[in-house]
Formats: C-alpha cells, structure tokens, sequence
C-alpha cells in the first residue's frame, strides 16, 4: 500500500480532508445480525409486527399547521381561503397593504370561493379573477409541519459541525410552530462507541412509532458525514484524519441505528405504504395536491456526504445497494466527485430534506431532478448518485443513477471519460479534454492527439439523458455504474462515423461503376486521338 498523504493542518483542523486512506476493518462493528448484510426477498418477520401500544411511550405531536398553497407562509381559517374545487388554501390580507395573496376585502362575501387557477377557467373558457391576486406562483406541493425524524451520524474527529447546523437551524425555523413534530440526534463515531451511542435513539424510535398512532407516519433521514477510503471506498468510522478503521456504510447503519430504531422506520413505511385513504373536496373531487400519509409519510433516506470513492468502489457501492434491495432505505444518495466538501454539497442537502420533510417526496427521483434543475450549482465540482426503489405494478424494483453537468473542457454529457482509440493508449481521466462546437461534442487524447467524433449534445442518445429538457438542458442522467459501452461511448461513435464513412465510399465507387459508357468513350476518344496523332483537342461523344 503506498504510504499515507499528508493532511494540511488547515484541512484537520476544519474537517475537510476527505479521503483520508485508513485500515480496512470490515466487520469490525458487525453484531451477529443476518438483517442488513442477508439478501431476503420479503421482510424480516421481526421488523413486520405492527408496535404494541403497551411498549409505546406515547409522545405529544403538534398539528401540521396550515399554510398558504401558494406562498406557503402560515396561516389559519381566519387569514385564509379554501378553494370549494381543489382544496387549495389561499392567504389574503387582513388590512391593506398587509401580507396575504390576495387583496384585502377584495372577494365577494357570497361567493363560493375559488384559487386563482380555478377562478381563471370555468366550464374550459378563460376568465378575469373576481377579485385582486397580490402573488400569483403556486407550488407543487402543499407544505405541511410532517413529522421528521433526522439523524445524523458523524466522525467524533472532524471538527465541522457546518453540515449538521446547517440542515438543523433551517428546520428548527421552518418548525418553529409545530416544534414537537422535529426530532434531531447526533451520533458520534469513535472506537467502541456505537452501543453508547445506538442508545440515544430511545426517543427517535418512540417519536416514530406515536407518528404511526396518529396516522401520520414519520419521515426519516439519515445524514452520514464522514472520510472514505481512497481505495476501497468504505467509510471510516474511528481515528483522525490522518487514519483510522475503515468499513462499510451497512456496518455502521446496523451497529449505530440499533435494532430498534430500524424496526421503528420499517414500520413507519409499511404503514404509510399500506395506506388507503382517500381525501375529497367540498365538491367531491379529488383534491390539486395528495396529503395522504401514502403519499407524504413513511419515507427513509440515507444521504452519504463523503468522497467519491464510497460510491464509485464496486465493493462498497454493492454493500450501499443492498441497503435498498433489502429494504432497509426507500433511496440512498451520494456524491460521485472529488469536492464535496460541506460548503459545496451543503445547500443542496438542506433543500433536499427541507423537500423531503415539509413537501413530500411521493417520487424521489422526480423531486430530485426538479432540485438539481434549479440549483444546478453543486454539479459543478460532483456528480449526484442515487439509489431508489419504487413499485411498479406492486413490484419492487431498484434503480441507481447518476446526474452530471456537461461542462467543457472536463466533463461530456456531465461524465469524465478516460477513452482512446489507439492501440496501447491507456489515458486518464486528466488526459481527456472536451471541447464544444455548433451543439456536437468531442473529446481528444492528450497523450496521443487521437479525437474523436463529434456527437450532437441537444438530445439524448443511448447512454444520456437529460434531465430537464427546457430549463436545465446541460444535466445529464446514465444508468450507474456506467456501462462498458458507456465509458466507450466516443470510441465507439468514432468507428461507426469511420465505418459510415467507407460504406458511403463505396455506394459511391459503386454509382460510378453502373455509368461507364460515357467513361469508355471517352477514354476510347483520347486513345483514338494519340494514335492519330492529330494535333486538336480530343474528341468526346455524348
């Protein structure tokens, strides 16, 4: 193993050194447990029982607030409005000039009130709104003071504590007048700590399991901040910066979540997954935005803040995929760059579990895109990876996914390649350079000059896809891990260019060989003329 780099002390002394290398030390924290680390293709009989009321300290939770469909600023029946419709609550002013979305004493007392959206298209004619709109953009959807669980699980060395006030203060704020339905813990990871510190999700489980009484299912999220190893990938859960014991992110999620507080949020998703209700309108119908706990509650996520090496190492992203297969989590995500120091991966991590926590995720993936595209920001020095499941036609299936930026001269289609097709070239990623012309792109070999095609970026081809067509056409997803054919993906276009190029020579060779006669003739002319040996011009017959 080649020798430890050096850590700036400036690095340690913030806790930004990412890939500290440390001793592999796999199943160093491993309880004798077949939950996590068994393939099974349904759930444990033991995380299946629904909680015993008797085992249950039932905890007090807030209501879930009411706030604006379109502002989303909290309100109550007194300073809103609800659409007779759609359901959808709408703030209006309760003196002039104050706040609210709609004007104050504007609407008609008589009237059965309708959102600006259904109020601008009755029986599908267009029509002027009854009444004055002082805001007008409405979300997607509605937010609500959900119950949240957040955990976060952090190397007890790194002094950087940016990530983990960061996602907290922004919920503390958005939770301040329901602030029973927030919980947040830390765990510290050190030597010999985890029993300790498993034992400090007590309230966490107990705040899960009366969630489940109430019908209205927690959410929880996982947040592990830590170093991975530069080549193997796992993540290290004791030492300094400067080394420690590495092992898998299934290891430490068994041994520092502990059998109850697992059991907890497999609960808390079968009920929520298992949910049937249906919410109507004061006019019967289906409400603009669904609040069921199916659709708002129950989720699990673990999000991985590290380098890239703990999702891009085969052996430790399987260990990560098999936290979702066998249904540990709901979605799993990570960062595939070299940068993911909290400053730059932490306002897309709070965004995500402020989403997750007060909107609802009922489509992670979708929700995810819908983030990147409009702060694309964090793509520029990562790549974002997840892992999610999801049901289609009451099957579980599982995918994994990449997002990247194409960004010149470093990235194609937001992937670093590292290909050449010349013989006994074996480039890095370093070595290949992406340039941009006319809506096509091309990579070249710095080591040998080889370049190649050029390929269209403004639509998708057989690897790449764009995530938003119009708002964010330079994000880019691929399946993950890429595939041969992917990472070959300019090779591959460059011989089939070559090998149209030649078919396309001998279509040609081939027209000119079906019209010889005017050829032969005059050949025949100018060998005519030679041997004639007149002076004049040769003579052709048309």
């Amino acid at each position: 193993m080649p020798p430890k780099p050096k850590s700036r002390a400036a690095g340690i002394h913030l806790g930004i050194s990412r890939s500290a290398p440390g001793h592999v030390d796999i199943g160093s924290l491993t309880l004798r447990d077949s939950l996590i680390v068994s393939p099974v293709s349904q759930p444990p009989a033991a995380l299946a029982i629904k909680p015993p009321i008797s085992e249950i300290t039932k905890i007090e939770l807030d209501p879930l607030g009411v706030f604006c469909h379109f502002c989303s600023d909290a309100c109550d029946p007194t300073t809103s409005y609800l659409c007779v419709e759609c359901s959808a609550i709408v703030c209006h002013q309760t003196r002039p000039g104050g706040a609210g979305c709609i004007g104050y004493g504007s609407v008609p007392t008589t009237w059965e009130f309708l959102c600006p959206l259904c109020a601008r298209k009755v029986e599908g004619k267009e029509r002027s709104l009854p009444y004055q709109v002082i805001g007008y953009g409405m979300r997607k959807r509605v937010k609500m003071a959900w119950p949240a669980c957040i955990v976060h699980i952090t190397l007890d060395s790194m002094k950087d504590h940016y990530l983990k006030l960061l996602v907290n203060l922004d919920l503390v704020t958005q939770y301040k007048h329901s602030p029973a339905n927030l919980t947040t813990v830390t765990l510290s990871m050190k030597s010999g700590a985890h029993t300790k510190e498993s034992r400090r999700l007590g309230f966490p489980s107990q705040f899960i399991t009366t969630s489940i009484l109430e019908n209205i299912p927690s959410n929880t999220v996982v947040i592990m901040d830590t170093h991975s190893d530069e080549y193997t990938g796992m993540l290290q859960h004791t030492g300094g910066s400067s080394g420690g014991t590495n092992t898998t992110a299934a290891e430490i999620i068994e041994a520092y979540l502990g059998k109850q507080f697992l059991k907890a949020m497999k609960m808390s998703s079968s009920y929520a997954r298992d949910d049937t209700s249906v919410e109507t309108t004061i006019k019967g119908r289906a409400p603009w935005c669904d609040v069921t706990p199916k659709a708002r509650g129950g989720r699990r996520g673990l999000i991985i803040v590290t380098c890239g090496p703990a999702m891009r190492v085969n052996h430790h992203f399987d260990s990560l995929l098999a936290l979702v297969k066998n249904d540990i989590f709901d979605f799993i995500i990570g960062f595939g760059g070299s940068s993911t120091l909290p400053v730059n991966v932490g306002p897309m991590v709070q965004a995500f579990v402020r989403n997750a926590t007060l909107f609802g995720i009922p489509d992670v993936w979708d929700s995810l895109c819908e983030l990147l595209a409009s702060s694309p920001d964090v793509l520029d020095y990562n790549t974002v990876v997840i892992v999610y499941g999801s049901y289609v036609e009451g099957r579980r299936m599982v995918e994994s996914r990449e997002i990247g930026k194409h960004r010149p001269p470093y990235r194609a289609f937001g992937h670093e390649f590292s290909a050449c097709a010349k013989e006994g070239c074996r480039p890095e990623v370093s070595d290949n350079r992406v340039s941009t012309k006319n809506g096509k792109v091309r990579i070249t070999c710095a080591k040998c000059q080889w370049t190649s095609a050029w390929v269209s970026i403004d639509r998708d081809n057989e690897y790449f896809f764009r995530v938003k067509h119009t708002i964010a056409p330079t994000l880019f997803w691929h399946h993950f891990p890429p595939s041969a054919g992917l990472r070959n993906f300019f090779v591959n276009a460059t011989q089939d260019m070559n090998s149209r190029g030649r078919q396309e020579d001998d279509a040609n060779a081939d027209t000119c060989n079906n019209h010889p006669t005017k050829r032969r003739r005059l050949s025949s002319s100018v060998d005519g003329s030679v041997q004639d040996g007149n002076g004049g011009m040769a003579m052709s017959c048309e």
